[in-house]
C-alpha cells in the first residue's frame, strides 16, 4: 500500500460518519417493529396448535395435574421457545439486512420487537388455546377432566426472542461491510 493511499485511508476512518435522516431512521424502526407484531401474531395463531395442552381432572380437593401432564406442560414452553427462537433468528438477520440505515438503532428496534412480538404470541396463543379449567369444572362431578389453558410458564422463554434476533443481527453486522460510504465497502486488502 503506497503512502498516499495509507493516508487516505486513515482520512476516510477519522472524518465523522454521516448521519441518516431521521425520517428513514423513524420508517427503519417502524418497519422492523410491524413485522416483528406480525410475526408474533402468526407464531401466536400456530402455536397452541402445535401443542398438546394438559388435562386437569376435577377432585374432592379441587383441580389435579398428573405427572404425564406437567411433561406436556414443559412441550408447551418448549414450542414456543423453538418458534420464536427460529422466527427471531431469521428475521433479526433479514431486517438488519434490509433496513439499517442507524445500527444501532436498528440493533435496538430489533431486539425491542422480538421482544414485542413474543408477549404477542403468548397473548394471541393464551386466547386462542382452550379456556380456564377452574371456570369449566367449577360445577362438574368429580372426575371430570377439561384441557388446561396454553400459557408460557417459564419467563425465561420470553428472553429467547431477543437473544436470538440479536444473534441474527450481529451475524448480518459482523458479515458485512457498514453502510458508511462508498469506500468503506470498495476497500480491498493488497
Amino acid at each position: 500500500m503506497s503512502d498516499q493511499e495509507g493516508e487516505d485511508r486513515r482520512q476516510h476512518e477519522e472524518t465523522p460518519r454521516e448521519r441518516p435522516p431521521v425520517r428513514v431512521v423513524v420508517l427503519d424502526v417502524l418497519v422492523i417493529l410491524g413485522v416483528f407484531a406480525v410475526a408474533g401474531l402468526l407464531v401466536g395463531v400456530v402455536w397452541p396448535h402445535l401443542v398438546e395442552p394438559v388435562r386437569v381432572t376435577r377432585t374432592d380437593f379441587g383441580l389435579l395435574t398428573g405427572e404425564e401432564a406437567l411433561a406436556k406442560r414443559f412441550d408447551t414452553d418448549g414450542w414456543f421457545i423453538v418458534l420464536g427462537a427460529g422466527v427471531a433468528l431469521v428475521l433479526g438477520g433479514l431486517l438488519t439486512w434490509w433496513r439499517r440505515a442507524d445500527e444501532i438503532v436498528t440493533v435496538v428496534a430489533v431486539a425491542v420487537g422480538a421482544g414485542l412480538a413474543a408477549f404477542i404470541a403468548a397473548w394471541v396463543g393464551h386466547r386462542l388455546g382452550p379456556d380456564d379449567p377452574t371456570t369449566m369444572l367449577r360445577h362438574a362431578k368429580v372426575g371430570a377432566t377439561a384441557l388446561d389453558v396454553v400459557k408460557v410458564s417459564t419467563k425465561a422463554a420470553y428472553f429467547v426472542w431477543p437473544v436470538m434476533a440479536l444473534v441474527g443481527s450481529l451475524v448480518v453486522l459482523w458479515g458485512r461491510p457498514t453502510r458508511s460510504g462508498p469506500a468503506a465497502q470498495t476497500d480491498v486488502v493488497q
